[in-house]
């Protein structure tokens, strides 16, 4: 007779808990093939070993119990490999979003870390940009945002519920505003002409916009929204000493805001006007 095995050593010799094993016991897809007359004992025997193979791979690799249960019943060749196909395709398109997931997560931690060092060296640089990618969700007249944002918020999520494309949250983005140079005189707030997404690599299309390349004076402003007009008046202090000419609106790109940190007074938003500087 061949040898036997107590459901105890199945279970050490694949790695599975007991109590898997009597589960597969119960739906009836691997049962003990051998009832002692004597003792009353279930047994397994080695010719089974191939089936419970066969579950722990298709299980370990993301097949339902379903399509366990089809294979064990319905075992040709042609089957397994329609079935292996089906599987196949769906791995593939879950590594393409796993892909996307990853390069988001990979962007995020950037912006965080470039807000983290622009934190710890609070001061006016120059720094030439490429023409960057932007998705706008406002690009209009001038307005203060403080009383805007709650309604280009809500209109944006209701852009997406209503065309079925994907949202995928503040969170995910590197957000930014394009501010009004003529609002920064005077005590009114600053105002805004857009709100954008700047767009990775993963989200840029043919018919995107684009931020203007060339040269722009940079200066993280650290906290409130608020108060941001007083880092704008260093800025042009600064600039006015330098001799720089201003050739075009600021841009602000929010490095650390409230999906990452607690406190507003630690918020850093990256002032970036574009300039010219005379020899």
């Amino acid at each position: 007779m061949r040898r036997k095995f107590r459901i105890g050593e199945i279970a050490g010799l694949f790695q599975l808990p007991a109590s898997t094993l009597r589960y597969y016991d119960e739906i009836g897809i691997f049962k003990p093939k051998y009832t002692d007359d004597s003792s009353r004992y279930r047994y397994y025997t080695v010719d089974q070993f191939p089936v419970l193979d066969t579950i722990i791979f298709m299980k370990k690799n993301g097949f339902t119990m379903k399509d366990i249960q089809e294979q064990l019943k319905e075992r040709t060749p042609e089957n397994t490999k329609e079935r292996l196909e089906r599987k196949l395709d769906e791995v593939i398109m879950e590594k393409l979003r796993l892909s996307i997931v990853e390069e988001k997560i990979k962007n995020k931690i950037s912006t965080i870390e470039q807000g983290l060092t622009l934190m710890s060296q609070p001061s006016m640089t120059y720094q030439w940009f490429p023409a960057r990618p932007v998705s706008y969700i406002y690009n209009d007249e001038p307005i203060d945002l403080k009383e805007a944002s709650d309604d280009i918020y809500v209109k944006d999520l209701e852009y997406h519920s209503l065309s079925g494309i994907m949202y995928d949250g503040f969170f995910t983005g590197d957000f930014g505003t394009i501010a009004d140079m003529d609002s920064l005189d005077g005590e009114g707030p600053v105002k805004y002409r857009s709100v954008f997404e700047l767009l990775h690599k993963n989200k840029e299309k043919p018919e995107s916009s684009f931020l203007a390349e060339g040269m722009y004076a940079c200066y993280p402003h650290k906290g409130k929204y608020e108060a941001i007009k007083q880092s704008y008046r260093f800025m042009l202090e600064q600039l006015k000493i330098e001799g720089c000419e201003i050739v075009g609106n600021a841009v602000e790109i929010s490095l650390l805001d409230e999906s990452v940190i607690r406190y507003e007074k630690d918020y850093m938003t990256w002032i970036q006007i574009p300039v010219h500087k005379n020899d």
